[in-house]
């Protein structure tokens, strides 16, 4: 194979995989089961507070790996609500083990947090504050605080 055809592999190469990489969305990125570790899968989403042209000012996500036996929580803020004093997770087993995060400086999400709950229920727990723009281009602050009841107990 000559030097030109090999370096014309090479670059169609390179541009793939740079293709590749760029489609998946940058959120996509950071917050998804890959941010609990390899094996977990959604099992719920459960919103934070509501506000017209919003889905709410954010989304707790409940993800559960089989092989592990463990939950594993985030919260991630809604992209038309602007976090200004933080945000925090919280999940809790029925038998009373849980794990926590959260803090002042979060603005995009929070979590992983992890409990182990072979044949416990679990609790989501969230809170976020922050801002929606009204249509008179004012603000709109609020803390958001959502607790689902025991839920996948199993």
């Amino acid at each position: 194979m000559n030097r030109f055809v090999r370096n014309l592999l090479a670059t169609t190469t390179g541009v793939v995989a740079i293709s590749a990489l760029a489609a998946v969305p940058a959120q996509a990125q950071t917050i998804s089961g890959g941010s609990c570790g390899a094996g977990y899968y959604q099992q719920d989403a459960y919103p934070l507070g509501d506000h017209a042209g919003a889905t709410g000012a954010g989304v707790m996500f409940l993800y559960y790996n089989k092989s592990t036996g463990k939950n594993c929580a985030i919260l991630r803020r809604d992209s038309q609500f602007h976090v200004t004093d933080g945000m925090g997770i919280s999940i809790t087993t029925s038998n009373g083990k849980s794990d926590v995060d959260g803090q002042r400086a979060y603005t995009q999400y929070a979590g992983p947090v992890y409990v182990s709950a072979a044949g416990q229920c679990v609790k989501l727990s969230g809170h976020i504050t922050g801002a929606w723009m009204g249509d008179d281009s004012s603000y709109l602050v609020k803390t958001h605080k959502e607790t689902t009841g025991w839920v996948h107990c199993g």
